[in-house]
């Protein structure tokens, strides 16, 4: 297949050479040209750990537009808070028969398409999916690690009626694609908000004090675990009330050690060998600004809105607002910033259908 990858860093980049890796011809477009030199001179990446190869891409731009000009599937692994923006720049070059990927979403899928609408782009697709089919960071200056491969990866389509047409695709790219109800349901089964928000700010002290520190490792206590999988209960409790019936996938099931996760069983010992995560942080990773300001503000908003309460995104968010001076519930992705906030839960379901 002829894929574009867009994006600025470790996804982007696992991204673009496991599927050169494995035969499709591949556009990267990437945002940084000074930090990614060698790739824009040699189009060669080198993956290291969990796949191994060197890949050669067709194309690298710093053009996300030029990228996309006669793809087949647009892969987006950027951040949720850059959607829109890409969205807006690569809106004149879509066309209708093209898909958009985004790996992954946190409902971005409903941004980035009523951003094209916006921008009068075209009326693709756009499908999203529950985590990132990597876990991966760049390891040299053509190079990067790949820690984790997902088994599982639950996708959801805006609007979900195209679904069919959408995943086809994306299946061919990803076997291990699973559908589920629509992209809010893909964006409710991302618990990474459960997950890193806790792990960051229950562990501010080594994370400030540092000069690098693995929280996959070394900050998950169980002290801090019991926190996690209790603010995951709030996610999966709004997902019952929104009536989705899909596996919800709850971080429980990472944290036994012994359940299935996206990425397989992930005991101890396999993640302190496959680990790529030991790096400096601080509170403008997208530990926080994506998973907290974009995931846990729309939980938080979803939960007013159905009468769910959600104490724990609300407690987080209030962390995340006043250490990065914030007000995450009124700049974060919420139902009244999507323009969704006066739609009843018919009126909401009927245009996760339609579009």
């Amino acid at each position: 297949m002829r894929v574009a990858v867009l994006g600025g860093g470790h996804g982007a980049v696992a991204t673009a050479g496991d599927l050169a890796l494995r035969g499709h011809e591949v556009r990267l477009a990437l945002r940084n040209r000074e930090r990614f030199g060698r790739i824009f001179a040699d189009r060669r990446i080198r993956l290291e750990g969990q796949l191994e190869g060197e890949a050669e891409v067709a194309e690298v731009t710093d053009d996300p537009a030029r990228a996309v000009d006669g793809a087949d599937v647009v892969l987006v692994p950027l951040p949720a808070y850059a959607q829109e923006d890409v969205a807006l720049r690569i809106a004149p070059a879509l066309r209708a028969r093209q898909v958009v990927y985004l790996t992954t979403g946190t409902f971005g899928s409903f941004v980035f398409r009523e951003a094209l609408k916006r921008a009068g782009g075209a009326d693709v697709a756009v499908a999203e999916n529950a985590t990132l089919p990597y876990g991966a960071r760049i390891s040299g200056e053509a190079s990067v690690r790949v820690g984790l491969v997902a088994s599982h990866l639950p996708t959801g389509v805006y609007p979900a009626a195209r679904s069919d047409e959408a995943l086809s695709p994306v299946r061919e790219l990803y076997p291990a694609t699973e559908p589920v109800e629509d992209s809010l349901s893909a964006g409710l089964l991302n618990f990474d908000g459960a997950l890193h928000a806790p792990l960051v700010f229950m562990n501010a002290g080594p994370i400030e004090r540092l000069d690098d520190f693995d929280i996959h490792v070394d900050g998950n206590p169980p002290s801090v675990v019991k926190v996690s999988i209790a603010l995951d209960r709030e996610r999966i409790a709004l997902r019952g009330a929104l009536g989705y019936t899909s596996h919800h996938w709850p971080l429980e099931d990472l944290y036994s050690r012994a359940g299935e996760t996206f990425y397989g069983v992930i005991s101890r010992e396999r993640m302190e060998r496959q680990s790529v995560w030991r790096e400096k942080i601080d509170f403008r990773h997208r530990y926080v600004v994506e998973d907290v300001a974009c995931g846990l503000a729309l939980w938080s908003s979803l939960g007013r809105k159905l009468g769910v309460p959600t104490p724990l995104a609300d407690v987080f968010l209030t962390l995340a607002s006043t250490v990065n001076d914030e007000d995450y519930r009124t700049t974060g992705r919420t139902l009244e910033n999507l323009g969704l906030a006066e739609l009843s839960i018919d009126e909401l379901q009927e245009r996760l259908r339609l579009g």
